[in-house]
């Protein structure tokens, strides 16, 4: 598995940039790749390439990411975060641990960084299932996401 980091250039056009992936792989949220980033200064993405050269997911990660406080023992997450902001397996590639394969390169690749994810509500299951710890909305869970951290001092 090889993770190719794809970043937004000083010369490119932040209202037109979009990042290189193959536009033959398939995702269920097409929408969350096909939108320019131009509100943030230097979006970085992620594509996911299998031994053979075949896209298997997408990342879109912030740098730092931001914990919400109003999370139940929020506060106890420490450092400079790395948020996961959207994770997609694509459709073909489901159901063969693509996506475990990634978050564990992931946490590989930023040993000593916490890393963090807002999950959405289909896949609490799958952040939980890596060891990452589950923080609540101190409002419930109807309205945000359950945020699932992976703090190598938790």
């Amino acid at each position: 598995m090889q993770l190719v980091d794809l970043r937004r250039s000083v010369e490119d056009n932040k209202f037109g940039w979009l990042p290189p992936f193959d536009d033959t792989a398939v995702y269920a949220n097409e929408h969350w790749w096909d939108e320019p980033r131009y509100y943030y200064d230097a979006p970085w993405f992620i594509q996911v390439l299998d031994s053979d050269g075949t896209e298997v997911a997408r990342v879109e990660l912030l740098d730092p990411g931001e914990v919400n406080l109003s999370y139940t023992d929020a506060e106890r997450i420490g450092g400079s975060p790395l948020e996961i902001c959207f994770f997609e397996v694509a459709q073909n590639a489901q159901g063969r641990g693509h996506g475990t394969a990634v978050v564990k390169a992931l946490e590989q690749r930023f040993p000593d960084r916490v890393l963090l994810a807002y999950a959405n509500t289909d896949v609490p299951e799958f952040w939980a299932s890596l060891g990452w710890a589950r923080f609540d909305h101190r409002d419930g869970d109807i309205e945000y996401r359950p945020m699932f951290v992976r703090d190598p001092k938790l």
